[in-house]
């Protein structure tokens, strides 16, 4: 008797466990069918936005339309859905990044006086004690005018052949003007105008202009320690698919939270809804959104 009953016990547990595995690998295909069916979609809806693009190329008459068009078309023919790059890897091909030289480790420059070189280094000193991740949003007001005075002393006693980037002093007039481009880029975040309205827009963007130029005239476009300004310069221009192509073409410069991060906005700014969504989905899964503990902001 005590066997018959072990023995169904047996029976009863195979059963269940079968029954389990078959509830599995439905569930298993019908998400497998679901994901399939989610990049069967975007592939759709790549496709038209293609031959839209194409038809608008053919259509427009602005080189600076066409340029624009060409980004945007350039970039949704490599996306493939469901196959996006996910953090960018470190790579052998990128050249270091030059780090922001400060004042306190280098000799004083001839041409510069003692005095004259000890006010440079000690604003900035104050500057980058300003000027970080964690308080950059609550310091704005006074990065922008310690960034201002900064440029402006290191232009003014700084000699002309200290002021290219092939000296360590014009790396520092650079550096200068990304922060306050950057601190004046970020005046229009929505946190930051609610507290610190801008009254006179005009103004404003001159002055935001001005100094991205100046940085410009300095270090051409395209260097990777300033690509993230250069960036912003673009979206704010409405040059979203050049913005999306320049971020691409130094992934492997920028910090991973701020490639995926800035990746999936343009991605929703210009409307490219599942590419939007897994870019979205990318970033919150790789542990360094806002949302995520782990995010250091």
């Amino acid at each position: 008797m005590n066997h018959s009953l072990a023995l169904r016990a047996g029976i009863q547990t195979q059963i269940a466990v079968l029954a389990l595995a078959v509830i599995l690998c439905a569930t298993l295909a019908v998400a497998v069918t679901a994901e399939d069916t989610i990049q069967s979609n975007a592939g759709t809806w790549r496709a038209g936005q293609l031959q839209r693009i194409d038809q608008q190329l053919r259509e427009s008459a602005s080189e600076d339309e066409r340029l624009e068009l060409a980004a945007r078309k350039a970039w949704l023919r490599r996306w493939k859905p469901g196959q996006m790059p996910t953090a960018p890897q470190p790579s052998s091909l990128q050249p270091p990044l030059v780090d922001e030289p400060q004042l306190t480790t280098l000799s004083r420059p001839e041409g510069v006086g003692s005095n004259e070189w000890m006010e440079l280094v000690a604003k900035q000193t104050r500057l980058l004690e300003l000027d970080t991740d964690e308080d950059r949003k609550d310091n704005l007001k006074q990065i922008i005018e310690v960034a201002t005075e900064f440029e402006s002393m290191l232009t003014k006693k700084l000699p002309a052949s200290l002021q290219g980037l092939e000296t360590k002093t014009g790396w520092t007039l650079a550096f200068a003007r990304y922060r306050l481009g950057r601190a004046l880029a970020y005046r229009e975040l929505p946190v930051v105008r609610e507290k610190w309205p801008i009254t006179d827009t005009k103004r404003y963007d001159d002055r935001l202009r001005d100094a991205y130029q100046r940085l410009v005239d300095q270090a051409e476009r395209g260097r990777p320690e300033f690509i993230l300004l250069e960036d912003r310069m673009l979206r704010r221009s409405g040059q979203k698919g050049q913005a999306l192509e320049l971020l691409e073409a130094n992934r492997n410069a920028i910090e991973p939270r701020w490639y995926l991060k800035k990746r999936r906005d343009l991605l929703q700014e210009l409307g490219w809804t599942p590419a939007y969504e897994e870019a979205a989905q990318l970033y919150a899964e790789s542990g360094l959104s806002e949302e995520s503990p782990q995010f250091d902001p």
